[in-house]
């Protein structure tokens, strides 16, 4: 007798399955029994960069479209809050709380929200929306070239098996705070290409943006029209500061000659007073007290 054959269960992979069903939110099982469900397959990252922040709003009536927001943005993008899907604050709280050009009500904001879950470093308890961000599920995967919260995000789209990924308000292109964290940033949204997902950039982001094609193209005309581009900006410069340390030394001069005069008024506010005392003195007789200046009239008393 012949044993049946038996047929092997086929395994999906979790990319097929994410396909298929959709995906519960990275550890929103911890806020919600279950977890949160969501069979989005595009995800918008937006930052603060007023470039092309509110680009995003092109996505944001199309339900198939995630929105992520982050950190205080709600504060520079108001309606982004009202859309979003996710928020990330992944940062130590004495960091936001101490963020003076923000919010220092930052923490009492996150503890208000009730739509949708909020990624932190960890359980907040008085954050009841609050996720510990899967820090060591990502690293895990992708290892730690994170430099900024752009960097986790884009990992963590890439990890739950989006499929486009649009980066809105992302330019990280001044030369300070920004310059060592635009790196990470391109790392991941290579990552996210060679795994064949869509990545939206808009044109008006820095990211992924280079001046020529080297080696085909030639730098120098390019590369010309920016330097005297620059010597032209420093020469206006330079005269605006010439103009504006000679207004500086007219408002100068007009201060001086308001207290001139203002000082000129009490002097002789003082000098007038003195001469009507003056006066005063001179018109009362000093033998009979009449009023009248015994110089020049006869005083009853003192005869002439």
């Amino acid at each position: 007798m012949t044993a049946k054959k038996q047929s092997k269960k086929k395994v999906e992979t979790r990319e097929e399955l994410v396909q298929q069903y959709g995906r519960i939110i990275t550890g929103s099982d911890t806020i919600v029994k279950g977890g949160v469900w969501s069979d989005k397959s595009k995800v918008a990252i937006i930052g603060f960069a007023p470039s092309s922040m509110r680009d995003a709003l092109t996505v944001f009536n199309d339900p198939d479209w995630e929105v992520w927001g982050l950190n205080q943005l709600y504060m520079a993008f108001p309606e982004v809050a009202n859309r979003a899907t996710r928020w990330f604050q992944i940062h130590h709280r004495h960091s936001y709380d101490s963020t003076v050009l923000r919010d220092h009500r930052h923490h009492d904001w996150l503890a208000g929200l009730r739509k949708y879950p909020v990624y932190m470093q960890k359980r907040e308890p008085d954050v009841p929306m609050s996720i510990a961000f899967p820090k060591e599920k990502i690293t895990d995967h992708f290892g730690t070239y994170f430099t900024n919260s752009i960097s986790w995000e884009i990992a963590l789209a890439i990890y739950e098996g989006f499929k486009t990924i649009g980066i809105w308000g992302v330019d990280m292109a001044q030369d300070d705070e920004y310059s060592y964290e635009r790196p990470s940033v391109e790392f991941f949204v290579g990552w996210a290409k060679g795994a064949g997902i869509n990545v939206i950039v808009p044109e008006k982001c820095d990211l992924l943006k280079e001046m020529w094609l080297y080696p085909f193209e030639d730098s120098s005309p390019f590369r010309t029209k920016v330097q005297g581009r620059t010597e032209e900006l420093s020469r206006r410069i330079n005269v605006a500061a010439q103009n504006e340390q000679t207004q500086r030394d007219i408002r100068n001069q007009l201060l001086g000659a308001r207290d001139n005069m203002q000082y000129i008024l009490r002097t002789w506010s003082a000098a007038q007073r003195e001469l009507v005392r003056e006066d005063n003195r001179i018109t009362q007789c000093p033998y009979c007290g009449g009023n009248h200046d015994y110089r020049l009239t006869p005083c009853p008393i003192k005869g002439k």
